[in-house]
């Protein structure tokens, strides 16, 4: 890929600044990786086990047009945690390095992921009820009209605690989400945060809750747009669920299971250490079996994305609330995890994958637009 960037028409300026900005990404890509991956096999050393020659060929045959120094590791681990090894199984780095800023490649384009404003761009109904946001600074009511700081806190003290806070920018992972019980906290939060929204709590289904009462389970959809016709398409979708804790994300001690094709749950859950649970290791609930109204989810998914501008590759998060609804809690435009699919034996891609290789090796971010 260095050769093709090179000989790419653009100035020799911008070559050389995207060059050393690329080599530096593919770098720390492959740090990170490489760090990780020797751990899961420190911890896992069951699983440290060689590839197959002819799959080995195949996998460095398909990726080698991106980094020809690319580690195994990926495939590796998820060849031996899933039992099934396909080449076409993305390595980490190179997603990171080469894919998914190729893929999505226009800065501007996740303002869309702001918190604060999903409610202005979609229909009621689908994001969590907002009541207030400050922006900037700035506060303002569910409408977007200005508030005083004054006229702001008159408005917590008729809310209904618990309300949810959250960084309304720059946040992923569960990272800034509060639940604050009372007008008095509140208050402290507005006095001393520039970005955040401050959402009604939703109320789950106790089709949802079986599995974990103290968080809000979510499912998490990841879905693609076609270079080819640009239709989207859903890649996967991976329940998630606290742990102990009060968020379902995997960084923040949460544990995730994968929807098979047919819609039923694939049989297991894993954590950040990736320990498989057959059943929740709190409740008891097995992995196994469907979620309720799976299709509405699909649809809302793919409803939701088809909106979203300059995107190829979306994370949704979704819950399912106490009156038989899903809604969209979370838009994810940026650093997406493929583990939770390809931990399952699948590539990321899947069918797409051939579309999505030859797209991103002629239209590579280093390339220029």
């Amino acid at each position: 890929m260095i050769t093709s960037i090179l000989q790419s028409q653009q100035p020799v300026r911008d070559i050389f600044k995207k060059l050393a900005y690329y080599i530096s990404l593919r770098r720390a890509a492959g740090k990170r990786w490489g760090e990780k991956y020797q751990h899961l096999f420190k911890t896992h050393p069951h699983l440290n086990q060689p590839l197959p020659p002819d799959i080995q060929k195949k996998h460095r045959d398909i990726w080698e047009p991106f980094n020809r120094d690319f580690s195994d590791d990926t495939l590796k681990f998820c060849s031996s945690f899933s039992g099934n090894a396909d080449p076409k199984m993305i390595p980490e780095e190179i997603f990171r390095a080469d894919i998914e800023p190729s893929l999505n490649r226009y800065p501007e384009a996740h303002f869309q992921a702001h918190k604060s404003f999903y409610n202005r761009w979609f229909s009621a109904g689908i994001f969590p009820d907002d009541l207030l946001h400050v922006i900037s600074g700035e506060i303002l009511d569910h409408t977007y009209s200005t508030l005083s700081f004054k006229d702001a806190l008159m408005k917590c003290a008729n809310f209904t605690y618990p309300v949810v806070v959250k960084p309304n920018k720059d946040s992923y992972g569960g990272k800034g989400i509060r639940f604050v019980e009372s007008a008095g906290e509140l208050r402290k939060i507005i006095r001393n945060r520039k970005n955040i929204v401050v959402q009604k709590k939703i109320r789950q289904h106790p089709e949802m809750a079986r599995f974990y009462e103290e968080s809000l389970n979510t499912v998490r959809v990841y879905l693609y747009k076609s270079v080819k016709d640009n239709r989207i398409h859903i890649l996967g979708m991976m329940p998630r669920m606290g742990n102990g804790g009060g968020l379902d994300n995997i960084s923040s001690g949460g544990i995730a299971s994968y929807i098979e094709e047919d819609g039923t749950l694939c049989g297991f859950a894993f954590g950040r250490n990736m320990k498989k649970f057959t059943e929740h290791p709190v409740s008891g609930t097995p992995f196994t079996g469907t979620l309720p109204r799976l299709e509405e989810l699909k649809k809302l998914s793919i409803k939701v994305a088809g909106k979203l501008f300059l995107l190829r590759i979306v994370g949704l998060d979704l819950c399912y609330d106490h009156t038989g609804r899903w809604r969209v809690i979370e838009i994810n435009t940026t650093g997406h995890t493929i583990r939770s699919i390809q931990h399952n034996g699948k590539p990321f891609f899947g069918r797409f994958t051939g579309e999505v290789i030859e797209y991103c090796k002629r239209n590579h971010w280093a390339k220029g637009r």
